[in-house]
């Protein structure tokens, strides 16, 4: 082997420690290192655009970024032609132990931004990286506060519906600040976190949410289109379960303090925008939804039952009234001729009576 790496050319041993990156062969690697020393210093000046850590970092070989980093720590620093760092795709893909290697080696590359502005610890956010959050977290708490296109990584655990990973975040910030500043703030359009989940419908990171006292008392705050979360959900123009749900969870949350001077400018109306949703529904539509949303268990669902039950009831009253009392009375009228003759009579109707059919 030592032979044969001697009389390769130079680019033809690049291409060897390359394919070597991508097969995770850290024999090869070693070999390469051996007889020539340099050749890591050499990745700069080839033509392609990783370096064979972004390859190994990408593809989850931990031995063989391992053995880079520690031959040449300042692979870390190094970019792809989209401005990413090894630190970048490690992060994305969840790769947990690979991403303590390369803090390890350098912990700046935390805070660069790729040509999307987004820094390693919004890519695994978005991918409800939990572990990998951690540990950026910790290597570099500032990153907390680094935004994209003015969104904070809060909102993006929001957006991807991330809500362990979103937790994780909440828990770090209060333990490393003490507060929850970047948690609690808007963007830039002045949506908090809260704004983005009933936008997007997310029941169960709106029952996180509201949980969160530094979030009660910041959710009166309207963004720049004049809304609050609950404004949000009454402007909605569907009126489903999922809606419904949703204004029930924040008129709850309300009533247990969720507003700091309980005079809401549009004061929740919850029981009303319910019942809408039976307006123009067949019963038979409403007893499907019921049987549905029964055969499902969550903490809402004790409070709801409630009000299904209620609902079920006065459609069976109003069945049972429409047989017992059709058009023209005639269940009506023989039972008033019945009672008469209970109340009035000691002889056996004569059932050949046309009293009785009329």
């Amino acid at each position: 082997m030592e032979v044969e790496l001697n009389q390769i050319t130079s680019s033809g041993q690049m291409s060897l420690l390359y394919e070597a990156a991508y097969s995770g062969d850290v024999s090869m690697l070693n070999s390469l290192i051996q007889q020539h020393s340099h050749i890591l210093h050499k990745t700069s000046q080839t033509a392609f655009a990783e370096t064979p850590l972004h390859i190994s970092s990408l593809l989850g070989h931990l031995q063989f970024t391992k053995e880079l980093v520690t031959h040449k720590p300042n692979l870390v620093l190094e970019l792809d032609s989209s401005r990413k760092t090894a630190l970048h795709l490690a992060s994305a893909e969840g790769h947990f132990l690979i991403v303590k290697e390369l803090l390890k080696a350098k912990n700046e590359p935390c805070l660069f931004p790729d040509e999307e502005g987004r820094i390693p610890l919004h890519y695994a956010a978005m991918r409800g990286r939990k572990e990998v959050v951690q540990e950026l977290i910790k290597a570099k708490p500032e990153s907390l506060s680094f935004r994209h296109q003015g969104k904070t990584v809060f909102h993006l655990c929001v957006t991807y519906n991330h809500l362990e990973t979103l937790n994780v975040l909440v828990e770090l910030e209060s333990a490393i600040t003490g507060k929850l500043l970047n948690f609690t703030s808007s963007d830039d359009a002045g949506n908090t976190v809260l704004h983005f989940a009933t936008m997007l419908n997310r029941v169960e990171v709106i029952s996180y949410l509201v949980s969160i006292p530094e979030m009660r008392e910041i959710a009166i705050l309207k963004n720049q289109m004049g809304f609050t979360a609950q404004d949000i959900v009454e402007q909605s123009p569907i009126k489903d379960f999922k809606i419904c749900e949703i204004q029930h969870i924040l008129t709850k949350a309300e009533k247990e303090g969720f507003e700091a001077d309980h005079h809401h400018p549009h004061p929740p109306q919850n029981g009303n925008s319910c019942m809408k949703i039976f307006k123009g529904i067949g019963i038979m539509k409403i007893l499907t939804w019921v049987e549905y949303w029964l055969k499902h268990e969550g903490s809402w669902l004790k409070e709801m039952r409630g009000y299904l039950s209620l609902v079920s009831t006065v459609i069976a009253t109003i069945t049972f009234q429409a047989l017992i009392n059709p058009p023209g009375g005639f269940i009506q009228q023989g039972l008033l001729s019945n009672n008469e003759y209970n109340t009035s009579s000691t002889e056996p109707p004569n059932i050949n009576s046309s009293a009785n059919y009329i």
